[in-house]
């Protein structure tokens, strides 16, 4: 599977079963995307990840350049929250995934 494959198929996935996301860093630009925003299991509860935490994976796609990190605003179905942590997923040295971890309020 190649780089351009793998997104390929993340971002029709995302397109058929993902929610709208938005995120943004201050008062800047307001950008979209479609994610998969999930709870944690119980048992993942520990440490830093409370029950208020959500993972969210969505694709580099939506975001061109300018990648979320860790501070951004986020929003999906009426939900605030905040990034607290961005994990990016590579294949073969190419952007191909994010994992964020986010807090709602």
């Amino acid at each position: 599977m190649t780089p351009s494959d793998a997104i390929a198929m993340l971002d029709r996935q995302l397109a058929q079963h993902g929610q709208t996301i938005t995120l943004q860093r201050g008062s800047g630009v307001v950008r979209s995307g479609r994610g998969f925003v999930r709870s944690y299991k119980l048992e993942k509860v520990v440490g830093l990840i409370t029950l208020a935490d959500r993972t969210v994976i969505s694709s580099p796609s939506d975001f061109g350049g300018d990648l979320p990190r860790a501070g951004d605003d986020f929003a999906t179905a009426g939900k605030l929250g905040k990034v607290q942590e961005v994990e990016p997923i590579y294949l073969n040295d190419v952007l191909v995934r994010l994992e964020m971890r986010v807090r709602l309020t």
